[in-house]
């Protein structure tokens, strides 16, 4: 059974990392594997997912914090963070957030379009594949 893939030409990472010009830059390019062929353009008007990672801010906090519960030798040994002490540790900056969610805005998405993760490090909003296109300034190409 063959299993289709829609692709972009890009993936586009992170928007903590503006370029000198202002503009966000591509974090990281990546291709189809060798084995795949290109099958068609998709059509414009399908809808896909589309998920951005925002940078988790005290990562290494939370690391030092399981570090520290984990030891049987630290006087914090055995404790727990609850579910929401570890989302407020990895919570992205505010202002992370804020400029995702105005990129968004720009594009046409409203408040209720965009949902996020417990701990705001996912936003996700449904696109049409033109709109995908335009919004990440690039071409999606469905291989096989």
């Amino acid at each position: 059974m063959l299993h289709n893939l829609w692709l972009f030409s890009l993936v586009v990472g992170a928007f903590a990392a503006p370029s000198q010009h202002g503009a966000y830059k591509v974090k990281e390019k990546v291709a189809h594997p060798s084995n795949w062929a290109r099958h068609s353009d998709p059509p414009s008007s399908h809808t896909i997912t589309l998920r951005f990672g925002l940078p988790q801010a005290n990562f290494d906090l939370l690391v030092q914090h399981l570090n520290e519960i984990s030891h049987p030798d630290n006087p914090r040994y055995g404790e727990h963070l609850t579910k929401e002490e570890v989302e407020a540790l990895v919570a992205p900056p505010p202002e992370s957030l804020d400029a995702v969610t105005k990129w968004l805005g720009s594009h046409g998405f409203s408040v209720g379009d965009i949902s996020h993760s417990a701990a705001k490090d996912w936003i996700t909003v449904n696109a049409s594949v033109a709109q995908a296109e335009k919004m990440l300034n690039t071409v999606s190409v469905r291989y096989y």
